[in-house]
């Protein structure tokens, strides 16, 4: 498997089962529920991705878009596929997704997330502010913003 043969398209709730295994499996118990994915299909500024190779669900994302501002509300790749390029091809989509749809980009990272901020950064996205205490957990995250 290679970034370069996945593709990304709509998510349908037929991949909630695959979506929910990656989110508890990368984000634990801060992970989203199955009713939290099955709200964001009654959103109408929800936006809803799968990444997927040979037919098998990879990554996913959740996107907002109110007014001018996208925000990135969760985002996930298997972990087996971590450091692959998976995760930025997924952001290259959405970035380009959102780019006559909106005049910024938004997310929020864990502080400690090098990995993921490293990402962030080399797509264009920058550390705007600190939300202390942010998570479950109480660690604080960098809200990151990159104009579209």
């Amino acid at each position: 498997m290679e970034p370069n043969k996945a593709r990304v398209r709509e998510m349908q709730r037929e991949d909630l089962e695959e979506v929910l295994r990656i989110s508890e499996e990368c984000f634990n118990s801060d992970s989203w529920n199955r009713k939290a994915f099955e709200r964001e299909f009654e959103l109408d500024y929800s936006y809803r991705f799968v990444l997927e190779e040979e037919g098998k669900i990879i990554g996913y994302a959740v996107v907002w878009r109110i007014f001018d501002d996208a925000t990135l509300m969760s985002i996930a790749i298997r972990k087996d596929m971590w450091g692959k390029g998976y995760g930025k091809k997924l952001m290259e989509f959405l970035i380009d997704y959102f780019k006559e749809k909106a005049n910024r980009f938004m997310l929020d990272v864990r502080r400690s997330n090098i990995r993921a901020i490293r990402l962030y950064q080399s797509l264009g996205f920058k550390i705007s502010s600190i939300r202390h205490a942010y998570y479950s957990d109480g660690e604080d995250a960098f809200l990151m913003v990159r104009e579209l």
